[in-house]
């Protein structure tokens, strides 16, 4: 179930279209209600339909291969004697780690054809890239060299 929009964000859609229509162009949402924004690879994949559990694999192949630092975050609920708990660190990327330089590394694997970043996501690289840390979105290991290979 998504959460209801505000009125600001009713708001802010209904001037988008109007601004669209004013120009006469057809009228395009870029974020999901739920705040998401979709994301797609920057460069040619050589498996441009691999899952995103595949994905994952392979980038943890490569930063391993590179002496790079890097653990698998896992995070979610479970429920336990009626309460429930949480594990992990909420909207956090898919692979932790720090860099030789000694940098914070995050890196959130979608899909090869593209994915969604939710809003918990976005606030999480914002906050990581404003502590000076890395976050990258990837979508194969060639996105990851491209973003990783200067730095290294």
């Amino acid at each position: 179930m998504t959460k209801p929009r505000t009125k600001k964000q009713r708001f802010d859609d209904y001037y988008k279209a109007f601004k669209c229509v004013e120009k006469g162009v057809d009228v395009k949402r870029y974020r999901a209600q739920d705040g998401s924004i979709p994301t797609h690879p920057v460069v040619e994949l050589a498996a441009p339909d691999l899952p995103e559990a595949e994905v994952l694999k392979a980038c943890m192949k490569w930063l391993k291969y590179h002496h790079i630092f890097n653990n698998r975050l896992n995070n979610g609920t479970f429920r336990h004697d009626g309460s429930w708990y949480t594990y992990g660190i909420k909207s956090g990327g898919d692979i932790i780690g720090v860099m030789p330089n000694g940098k914070h590394l995050e890196i959130e694997c979608k899909k090869a054809k593209g994915g969604r970043l939710s809003k918990g996501q976005q606030k999480r690289m914002r906050e990581v890239r404003g502590t000076n840390g890395l976050y990258f979105v990837v979508h194969g290991v060639e996105e990851m060299e491209l973003y990783l290979g200067k730095l290294i």
